[in-house]
């Protein structure tokens, strides 16, 4: 309580005697020369120094006085100073009187002594009486209390009535309270305020309201201070007593009563207490709207002096109203003290935090609540509500650790059974789906809510056993689902992907069943099992019931919005129509897929040719591959159609526009595969011709520059006949034994040592592999194997972190051009240069993929990569040419599509295009929740930091731990970034302890070390 008791005397004026007599006494250096000057004078009027001495006194030149007095008296003392004094010379008592008082009041040494002699001179004169209450008013003024209460006790017990009687028992009232004297006290101030014509009377009755607050007779003391309410000198501070003492006795209805009218009158500094006193009494009746106005009147004019209790109370006041911006405002100082006050207040304002949706917040406040442990009870709801929100942030496994650690702590807490519910949800939540499998299977109690989370974490951890390629695991965990048909709809996609764990492990037989059931409801995966039947059935070459599912799932999917799947199936039931002869429907799906403009149109194109080329139908056939080379002349099938427009007149016997078309293959396509199944069949064109020179070319070309292919031994066959028929079969064995050399025996000393080399290579002995490979290539120049042993030999040294030499060996299997290592090889080139930024030369080589992939994974593997590094060249346009190639192909390659979707995003946000950015991130993260889907979530918050939209941007970045909270390095990137946003927001605190929880949770030492460099910026600033 910060009343305060006014000091002793202050209503009195004498208060400035101490200063008049330092007046004085100076003054009187002065006056004596004045005084000895009419010496002459008071010879001649023996009365003079007397009156001239109570005019100085008058005017209190004391020390003056004091030398006309005594001037007054020698001529009065007979034989001396110390002769006693007629008392009936009226004047030379008085003079003797005003000589003691005036000693005394300039400090005379030996002033005391002379009034002790008057009084004991002259006990019964009234002056002696007067000099007591004299001297104990001097000790008084000056503060003297314990003398001033030896004279004042002396001059009350002469009795009497008069004013001077009164001032002296105030007086004495007053020392007795300033030496804590309050029994002696409070008689004399209870006399003195039932006396109306005493000045002191109002001084009186607040000192004995204050001794009787002390005794605690409040009623008394509410008594006394309602005698003075109104008095000016102590109106300021009798509310505060009054309200204080109604409050001390609980008077709660008549403290408001005296206080509401008091305040609505007044509000100023005075009655902040009373306001106080008003909001608490408001408080403990949960009238919080009412003790709102009253604490901010008090918190305002306190400032920092206001009591940490009393500033939560008004938080709590503002919490309980709903007002919880306001409310944080005033608990966050609070919390972050050490007492309970700060316990309390970090636990509201937890509270707070959620009700205004910052659950990032919320989560500190709570931390500090639970780490404080005055309350036992507010500190165990602190921490169950901290691992609890720590779910629903989606933060798995920290609300793992902490609601074992609860349940561990506090076994028999009123959570307990919602804690363990939870637990299961955190585990999930996690992503730990077999320890969270394991827990549910231990515990002794199940409840509906634990079964639904079970049924969830085993098909979820099913679904990732497919994903990792784990077939009979992943049905082992789907069965297990199964078992809990909590969720239809996961019952049904639990049944949907255990038949697709079969399929992938090629049990078709087994498979097919559950998707044929599946297959009957009219759903989702009603609609994918008619897919995966057809393909189920397309696998075991049973093209007639594979066209029938592909033809169902192409009726009822194209409503079923993807697209991708619509298109592929189309193709697969041209493809098992074709595979039954059904040229007819075969061709009618293909031309539904090229007008559907379908990823595979180019195939679907060659396709048709290939049918028209089947059923008689040349010239079509020929016009229709002539347009596949128009229409998509980078498509892989181009080599395939120029191959086939002069195979159609090969087979027709029209050899010499069949060697057009195979010269115009070989000429124009000198990389492709089909060069040598082009030459061996102009060659036999040639010598159905009978010219056999061209034809004898061809064959050892075949032989000399592909003598590991497939064609080579019918082109060794067919120079034998060609020459034969020449009449020059002479000339076949110099060709048999070039051949020879070039293509030794498996079981001779060049292969022996070859696959010795390449063991060593398999068993990751680099460095001894390369000197294999090297004495290998060095002895045997010529072999087969050469650009096999090339290879290995590239990979070995990049093994070794040589990546000049790997890239020499590399280059030199890519130039040859002719070896099935060509795309292995290019592959690794182009993800070493660009791991050297040789831009140039990485496009190169993964267009030389593209354009020889031999399927269609490979050759969008390849475009990923050439997306990558034209992204970094950097060429963002010719990236995203790349990047809607591959969107538009579908989800050929896992990923891919994700992958590309992200670099569109990327390219946009390059450009400082933020709009089309966020558009193009937003499509990411909905293809899939993938590694591409966490960094676009965490560009999207990189878009709105930098827009300075700081709280938007936090909370996109908050959602990383319900979408994407697996992948370590992003979620660590986007937490940094909170802090960041949170430096922007001013809100230090909140920035350090978001930086910690990275440091300590985190499991990426990249980002740890980022975290520690922020944190300790902040603190050197700080």
């Amino acid at each position: 309580m910060s009343n305060s008791t006014p000091q002793p005397g202050q209503p009195q004026p004498i208060s400035s005697i101490n200063s008049r007599l330092l007046f004085s006494l100076v003054l009187g250096l002065f006056t004596t020369l004045s005084a000895t000057a009419q010496r002459t004078h008071s010879y001649a009027e023996p009365d003079y120094h007397y009156r001239n001495g109570l005019e100085l006194f008058e005017k209190n030149n004391y020390a003056a006085a004091r030398y006309e007095f005594r001037q007054y008296l020698e001529p009065r003392r007979g034989d001396g100073a110390h002769t006693l004094l007629n008392t009936n010379d009226q004047n030379a008592v008085d003079a003797e009187y005003y000589i003691a008082l005036t000693s005394l009041y300039i400090d005379e040494p030996g002033a005391e002594l002379l009034v002790d002699r008057f009084v004991k001179d002259h006990s019964q004169h009234p002056k002696a009486g007067q000099l007591y209450g004299d001297l104990g008013t001097y000790y008084y003024t000056r503060q003297d209390y314990p003398k001033a209460i030896d004279f004042l006790e002396k001059a009350v017990a002469q009795g009497g009535s008069n004013a001077s009687q009164t001032a002296y028992k105030y007086q004495l009232a007053i020392a007795y309270f300033n030496t804590q004297d309050l029994q002696r006290a409070l008689p004399l101030l209870n006399e003195v305020k039932q006396n109306p014509n005493s000045p002191d009377a109002p001084a009186a009755s607040y000192y004995a309201g204050v001794i009787n607050f002390r005794n605690r007779n409040f009623n008394e003391a509410v008594a006394d201070f309602r005698r003075v309410e109104n008095n000016p000198t102590y109106q300021n501070q009798v509310p505060n007593w009054i309200a204080q003492a109604l409050y001390r006795q609980r008077r709660f209805d008549d403290l408001l009563t005296y206080t509401e009218p008091l305040l609505r009158r007044n509000n100023g500094a005075g009655l902040n207490e009373v306001a106080l006193f008003t909001a608490e009494v408001f408080y403990q009746q949960n009238q919080f709207a009412k003790a709102i106005p009253y604490y901010k009147q008090y918190i305002n004019a306190a400032g920092a002096k206001a009591p940490g209790a009393v500033k939560f109370r008004y938080g709590q006041s503002l919490f309980r109203t709903g007002a919880y911006p306001d409310a944080i405002t005033q608990l966050k100082p609070l919390a972050a003290g050490k007492d309970t006050t700060a316990q309390y207040a970090a636990y509201t304002l937890g509270v707070s935090y959620l009700q205004t949706q910052n659950a990032a917040y919320a989560l500190n406040a709570f931390d500090q609540a639970g780490r404080l442990s005055f309350n036992k009870e507010i500190q165990e709801e602190a921490r169950f509500n901290h691992a609890k929100l720590q779910l629903d942030q989606n933060n798995g496994a920290d609300a793992v650790k902490e609601l074992t650690a609860f349940l561990k702590q506090y076994p028999d807490s009123k959570f307990e059974n919602e804690a363990n519910e939870l637990v299961g949800e955190a585990y999930f939540a996690s992503n730990n789906y077999p320890a969270a499998i394991a827990y549910i299977e231990g515990l002794k109690r199940r409840t509906p809510k634990i079964n639904a989370t079970y049924q969830r974490l085993t098909y979820n951890q099913g679904v990732s056993d497919f994903n990792a390629e784990r077939y009979p695991q992943a049905v082992a965990n789907l069965d297990k689902s199964l078992r809990y048909p909590v969720d239809n709809d996961l019952q049904q996609a639990a049944q949907f992907w255990k038949a697709e764990a079969y399929s992938a492990g090629k049990q078709y037989d087994t498979a097919i069943p559950l998707y044929s059931n599946i297959a009957k409801n009219s759903g989702e995966y009603g609609t994918k099992s008619l897919y995966a039947l057809g393909y189920a059935y397309y696998n075991k070459k049973d093209y007639a019931r594979a066209s029938t599912y592909f033809r169902d799932f192409v009726n009822r999917g194209a409503s079923a919005g993807d697209q991708a799947q619509v298109l592929d199936a189309t193709i697969r039931l041209a493809d098992s129509y074709f595979a039954t002869k059904q040229y007819e429907n075969a061709m009618r799906y293909y031309d539904q897929a090229i007008s559907q403009n379908a990823p595979d149109k180019d195939y679907a194109s060659y396709q048709k040719a290939v049918i028209l080329s089947y059923v008689g139908r040349d010239a079509e056939a020929k016009a229709q591959f002539d347009q596949v080379q128009r229409q998509y002349p980078n498509s892989r099938f181009v080599d395939e159609a120029l191959f086939q427009t002069a195979n159609v007149d090969f087979e027709k016997g029209a050899y010499q526009v069949a060697i057009r078309g195979f010269s115009k293959l070989i000429e124009s396509k000198p990389n492709s595969s089909l060069v040598p199944a082009a030459l061996l069949k102009r060659a036999i064109a040639y010598g159905n011709l009978q010219q056999y020179d061209p034809a004898v070319a061809d064959y050892k070309r075949i032989l000399d520059d592909y003598g590991d292919s497939e064609q080579a031994q019918s082109a060794l066959l067919g120079i034998q006949n060609t020459l034969n028929d020449a009449g020059r079969p002479e000339e076949f064995s110099q060709v048999l034994g070039q051949y020879k050399k070039s293509n030794p025996g498996s079981t001779d000393v060049e292969r022996v040592q070859f696959d010795n080399a390449k063991n060593i290579y398999a068993n990751e002995k680099y460095q001894q592999a390369i000197q294999s490979l090297l004495a290998f290539m060095q002895e045997y120049p010529a072999s087969p194997n050469l650009n096999e042993a090339r290879y290995y030999l590239a990979e070995s040294y990049r093994q070794t972190n040589d990546p000049a030499n790997a890239l020499r060996y590399y280059d030199l299997i890519i130039t040859d051009n002719k070896s099935d290592y060509l795309v292995r090889a290019a592959t690794r080139a182009a993800e070493l240069e660009t791991k050297q930024k040789n831009y140039p030369r990485a496009v190169r080589n993964y267009q030389l993929i593209i354009n020889r992939a031999n399927g269609k994974a490979e050759q969008v593997a390849a475009q990923l990569g050439l997306m990558d590094v034209y992204f970094a060249y950097p060429k963002p346009d010719s990236a995203a040419a790349i990047a809607r190639e591959i969107v538009a192909g579908g989800s050929v390659v896992s990923g891919a599509q994700n992958r590309a979707q992200l670099m569109l995003g990327k390219v946009a946000f390059s450009k400082g295009d933020y709009k089309t950015a966020q558009t193009e991130f937003e499509k990411t993260i909905a293809l899939a929740k993938d590694v591409n889907g966490a960094e676009a979530q965490y560009n999207i918050g990189d878009i709105l930091y930098r827009q300075k939209k700081y709280k938007e941007s936090v909370a996109t970045l908050l959602k990383f731990n319900e979408q994407f909270s697996e992948f370590e390095y992003w979620k660590g990137k986007a937490f940094i970034l909170v802090s960041d946003n949170n430096v922007a927001l001013d809100e230090i605190a909140q920035a350090k302890a978001v930086l910690n929880s990275i440091i300590e949770n985190s499991g990426d030492e990249t980002i740890i070390a980022e975290a520690k460099q922020k944190l300790a910026t902040l603190e050197s600033k700080n």
